[in-house]
């Protein structure tokens, strides 16, 4: 029996040891001091754990969705755009090369230092500009303290207003909407609900930025939200109040609530809550664990996270309590309502503190980008 127990341990441990290697380097880096300031992450490993996921390992991006950093116009300019951008954020349409990408990029003033900073735009523009030059922390205080009071960059309008001219023509920081316009009552049921039936706002949020418990809408597939309505309407998915919400509308009334949903771009909310292992919950996301036999959530969910449309929800930026609550359910069948029920092997192959973890990590990451299908929601 002990030679048995050995010799699974040893399986275990061979299957393990990628994992094990990261988190090991990653509490490595942590506790080493690197620079004058103490503590930190070497440029490469700061754009491992902050860009990689959405901007991809390469520095490609993702097509239609996030801008690729290679031969980046903004990485080629001088340091402090990078900087900038990194400090303040982007919210609007910003050109690179002959694409144009609107998204939302959040700040990462909070999350990193001024050091931090500095090696990560060094090794950015080292790496896909060229640029050998060194940033220093000193540069990346200055320009904080400029922009201490700043909300993000309204697009690559704003940067080059701000910057210069070197960064060629950017799209307007409010492009001229495009697609039909939401109908007045779909208007109405978002904000004022209809007899006895609540709004959609009053707990979804006035931009469907959800809270706790209650999920993010906004960016969702359109496709995906009406299903999840169909399903509230015939009782495949349980929730007396959205049941109650979805049984009252029409099915073009879900479809087009499906609409206006996806074409609101509005910034995360959420926020790490559940005391989650950030680290385990990157390779459960971008990797998975086969060990267990968990695909990573991107296989299916898409680069970043983001979704695949219509079956695949984005997970990015989406509330830990209700990504939580989710997997719980798909755990106990109180929700059964996925393609070939994918959902519910997955999430009972982890456990309580791989839901957690995996929960607060999605939480971190940035909201998907919304699709330019329709109007209305501008001009909330």
């Amino acid at each position: 029996m002990v030679a048995v127990a050995l010799a699974l341990w040893g399986v275990a441990l061979l299957f393990q040891s990628s994992h094990a290697v990261a988190v090991g380097q990653a509490e490595e880096t942590v506790q080493s001091p690197e620079s004058e300031e103490g503590l930190g992450l070497t440029g490469a490993r700061l754009f491992a754990s902050n860009c990689a996921t959405c901007h991809q390992p390469g520095g490609e991006g993702v097509e239609f969705a996030i801008p690729p950093l290679r031969d980046s116009p903004f990485l080629a300019a001088g340091p402090e755009v990078a900087v900038s951008i990194l400090l303040r954020g982007i919210d609007g349409p910003i050109r690179v090369g002959d694409k144009t990408f609107d998204g939302h990029m959040p700040s990462f003033a909070s999350a990193l230092d001024d050091v931090e900073i500095a090696r990560l735009v060094t090794h950015l523009r080292k790496r896909f500009a060229g640029r050998d030059q060194e940033v220093s922390h000193a540069q990346v205080t200055w320009l904080r303290q400029e922009f201490a009071e700043a909300g993000p960059f309204a697009g690559g309008e704003a940067l080059a207003a701000r910057f210069g001219s070197g960064l060629a023509p950017q799209p307007p920081a409010k492009p001229s909407p495009g697609g039909a316009a939401i109908a007045p009552e779909i208007l109405k049921l978002v904000d004022k609900g209809r007899g006895e039936v609540w709004s959609c706002s009053s707990c979804h949020g006035d931009r469907g930025e959800g809270a706790d418990t209650v999920p993010r809408l906004a960016g969702l597939p359109a496709k995906y939200i009406a299903k999840q309505l169909r399903n509230y309407a015939d009782g495949s998915r349980q929730n007396e109040n959205m049941q109650l919400v979805a049984r009252s509308l029409s099915e073009k009334e879900r479809q087009e609530l499906g609409h206006y949903y996806s074409a609101i771009r509005t910034p995360s909310t959420a926020r790490p809550s559940l005391g989650g292992n950030l680290e385990r919950g990157r390779q459960l996301v971008l990797q998975g664990d086969w060990t267990i036999g968990v695909p990573g959530c991107t296989a299916c969910h898409g680069p970043s996270a983001f979704g695949v449309a219509p079956s695949f929800p984005g997970l990015a930026a989406q509330h830990p309590a209700y990504t939580a609550a989710q997997l719980a359910a798909w755990v106990s069948g109180r929700r059964d309502n996925s393609p070939q029920k994918m959902m519910n092997v997955i999430a009972k192959a982890l456990n309580d503190d791989d839901r957690a973890a995996v929960s607060d990590y999605l939480a971190t990451l940035p909201p998907v980008p919304a699709t330019a299908s329709a109007t209305g929601e501008n001009s909330r």
